[in-house]
């Protein structure tokens, strides 16, 4: 009897849990759809500054994607939880959308390389997500360095199942960004990369680059810094100043 008892409420979770993440996704379609909406006579830049504003104070939730070399891949959605790398894939997602099926498809073909659900073909290094979806370096630039992406230390990886890749990656040193930031055109908003210092990593962390109505440089990202863990706006001088290096896109 008790174990019946303990079935038929595991099987109540269960339903609410369901019922709960139908009613979730509902409301993320038509909170998307309207802000879709709102914004179609936007041009490219204006929809990029409203839809990454559409996210500040989202809380930052560290690996909120579901898949490993053991565990099946999920295409998964979670507007109200981000890490920084699906901040970015939400935006310029919702950039290239008319309505909430455009959302989901055009995530999914950000996410994985053709569109292909699986941990194998998602785009886990920025450098591979970024050639992946043809995006272009904004500028030259002035350093380059050799990696092997994945490579934790001599014989483990940060992530099994994912073969190691040598790279040479080119960035900008910061004194070279403080040198042009200034010419950068004010007007347009740029997909950011910060160069990590681990051979295995090609980038630590990734936001956007704009210009606030005062401006100034601001750096728009999920932020896992304890005083903020959400998305939010920081200095961008300040912010990249004792980092090694930056790559940028539009």
């Amino acid at each position: 009897m008790k174990f019946q008892k303990e079935k038929k409420l595991f099987l109540k979770f269960i339903i609410l849990f369901l019922l709960f993440s139908v009613y979730v996704q509902a409301f993320d379609s038509k909170e998307i759809d309207r802000l879709l909406n709102k914004t179609s006579h936007l041009d490219r830049n204006n929809k990029l500054y409203e839809y990454s504003k559409f996210f500040l104070n989202v809380p930052y939730v560290p690996n909120v994607l579901i898949g490993s070399e053991n565990t099946e891949e999920k295409f998964i959605i979670d507007l109200k939880s981000l890490d920084c790398f699906t901040y970015i894939e939400y935006v310029m997602a919702l950039e290239k959308s008319s309505n909430y099926l455009a959302f989901k498809n055009n995530v999914k073909n950000l996410r994985y390389e053709n569109g292909e659900v699986s941990f194998k073909t998602r785009n886990h290094f920025f450098t591979e997500w970024i050639a992946n979806n043809n995006y272009i370096p904004k500028k030259k630039y002035d350093t380059k360095k050799s990696k092997i992406l994945n490579r934790k230390n001599k014989d483990e990886k940060y992530l099994n199942g994912i073969p190691f890749k040598k790279i040479d990656i080119q960035y900008a040193s910061i004194p070279y960004v403080n040198k042009f930031i200034n010419s950068l055109n004010k007007n347009n908003f740029y997909i950011v990369g910060i160069i990590s210092n681990d051979i295995g990593l090609d980038v630590s962390h990734v936001g956007f680059l704009f210009w606030n109505e005062l401006g100034k440089a601001t750096f728009r990202h999920a932020s896992n810094k304890k005083k903020y863990m959400k998305v939010v706006d920081e200095d961008f001088i300040e912010y990249i100043q004792n980092k090694p290096g930056i790559i940028f896109f539009e």
